[in-house]
């Protein structure tokens, strides 16, 4: 069988070191992850045309979403606050229109930090735009209980993931498509995935940073592989 090629989700940017001219970027962790799961990442450009999105979707076996800045709060109907920063509301944009796709053709999904975010927002969620004790979720490693017999416990094989935390935002009210499925120690929402699609998932903290040394957070990357075969 051919390797499962998986979209990720790549980004603009206005200049690079190496190039003269702007840029569509994705992150080389995720990559080097996809492929230690024996995937072919496709870096997939910012779009709003749908016809661009549906055609890469169905060539494509799976979607992978990076962290990054934060979701412009107009999006879920709230004023900005003075803490968000890094907003791109045309990234944003970009990115709900391919989750609303991925899960209409029913294509496996990771979405990592920010990516978890944007899907709750695609779904009609909220977030919360700072949390308070953001310091215990930036630059660290902290345990996430899982909830058992759920599609994340069966990716991580056990219902504990001891990932590298770095956001300031979170999940405040869950989208009536999803479903908590991990939180940290002081209640956070870590983990959400979909109730009636095959296989959507969402995780608040970033497993590509230590996939690498560490099984279990590699085991995410190659359950989409598995369920993108």
């Amino acid at each position: 069988m051919n390797a499962p090629c998986i979209a990720l989700l790549a980004r603009f940017d206005k200049k690079a070191s190496t190039f003269s001219t702007p840029v569509t970027a994705g992150g080389q962790l995720y990559i080097d992850a996809v492929h230690r799961a024996g995937g072919v990442p496709l870096l997939m450009p910012p779009t709003l045309d749908a016809n661009v999105i549906n055609a890469t979707l169905t060539r494509c076996n799976g979607v992978l979403v990076m962290g990054g800045g934060d979701v412009d709060p107009s999006l879920y109907g709230e004023d900005k606050q003075d803490e968000c920063y890094g907003i791109d509301n045309s990234l944003d944009r970009f990115e709900i229109a391919v989750l609303l796709a991925a899960i209409a053709l029913d294509k496996p999904v990771l979405a990592i930090c920010r990516g978890a975010q944007v899907l709750n927002v695609a779904l009609g969620g909220t977030l919360i735009q700072h949390l308070e004790n953001s310091a215990d979720h930036s630059g660290r490693l902290h345990e996430v209980e899982v909830v058992p017999n759920t599609r994340l416990s069966q990716a991580l094989n056990g219902t504990t993931s001891n990932g590298a935390s770095w956001h300031h935002q979170a999940i405040k009210s869950i989208a009536p498509d999803l479903v908590c499925v991990g939180r940290a120690s002081d209640g956070t929402i870590e983990a959400v995935e979909h109730r009636s699609a095959s296989w959507v998932l969402g995780v608040q903290w970033h497993p590509e940073k230590t996939a690498d040394e560490d099984p279990v957070q590699q085991s995410l990357f190659d359950a989409l592989i598995n369920q993108a075969k």
